[in-house]
């Protein structure tokens, strides 16, 4: 029997809650099982997967500055190796915009020897605000899905007969920049090598923050956090602190994200391709 198989990148679990969704309603109309597989850690990127002929492959990423993360792209382009089987491209971004990432992942499912089958760019809170797509996937977020994943479960179904046509989304399959982040002047936000840091007198010196660091940067110095090698800003270390002792101060960072607060705030919708 097919398995529906979901890989992930979810730092701060909200690309997992939207692909667990669609997974689980596209399951019960298939009455097919659901595996999930995360490649948010290092080691878990250490890996690749195997797929099965008969497997459908649902792989879920957050769009970082209106891609792919960077970090995560040389994996995934590795990881994506089909055997025809039917996919489905799923993004999440934070109420600005996704970009080419939708479109960058379709690519390399093809590429990869995949039939992309449907893709869907999904509205959740975006990791650097508290407000900035709050509440999102809302029940309009989750009707939808559920009415995709009907669609393709019917989809898949006809794959077994045919090659099918892949969606046709938009953006660039193969861009060759990111977004440029702005501050509240508009100008370009330098803020590509800021860190987080920890208030010593608030951390409880638990060790959650080193443990969700998708890089694998977070050490531990006499048992207050250090934050050493790279950073790719997804906040998994700020949100999961029990206690609220960590924070990102840059200047330009926090320009940034008053920027989007500001010049984002009508919500949008997500978008859904069959």
């Amino acid at each position: 029997m097919a398995k529906i198989k979901v890989y992930y990148f979810s730092p701060t679990n909200g690309t997992l809650q939207v692909a667990q969704h669609l997974a689980e309603k596209m399951g019960r109309a298939l009455r097919a099982e659901v595996e999930y597989h995360s490649y948010t850690l290092p080691q878990e990127r250490e890996v690749l997967p195997l797929f099965d002929a008969d497997d459908i492959v649902l792989w879920a990423t957050p769009v970082y500055a209106g891609r792919i993360p960077n970090k995560t792209l040389d994996y995934v382009r590795r990881a994506i190796q089909g055997r025809g089987n039917p996919s489905v491209a799923l993004v999440t971004f934070g109420n600005r915009a996704y970009d080419n990432a939708l479109a960058e992942l379709v690519g390399l499912m093809q590429e990869g020897g995949m039939q992309p089958i449907g893709a869907a760019a999904v509205v959740t809170r975006h990791a650097f605000s508290d407000t900035l797509g709050a509440g999102r996937p809302n029940e309009e977020d989750l009707a939808a899905l559920d009415h995709f994943a009907e669609l393709l479960a019917e989809k898949t179904l006809l794959t077994h007969n045919s090659k099918l046509i892949s969606p046709k989304v938009p953006g660039e399959a193969h861009p060759e920049k990111y977004y440029t982040p702005l501050k509240t002047n508009n100008a370009p936000a330098g803020f590509l090598k800021a860190k987080p840091s920890c208030d010593p007198k608030h951390c409880t010196h638990c060790g959650k923050c080193s443990e969700v660091c998708p890089m694998g940067s977070i050490s531990s110095s006499e048992g207050t956090p250090t934050f050493g090698g790279i950073c790719i800003k997804c906040q998994a270390c700020r949100r999961v602190c029990p206690t609220g002792a960590i924070a990102f101060t840059d200047p330009e960072y926090l320009s940034h994200v008053a920027m989007i607060e500001q010049t984002f705030v009508k919500p949008k919708k997500s978008e859904f391709y069959c």
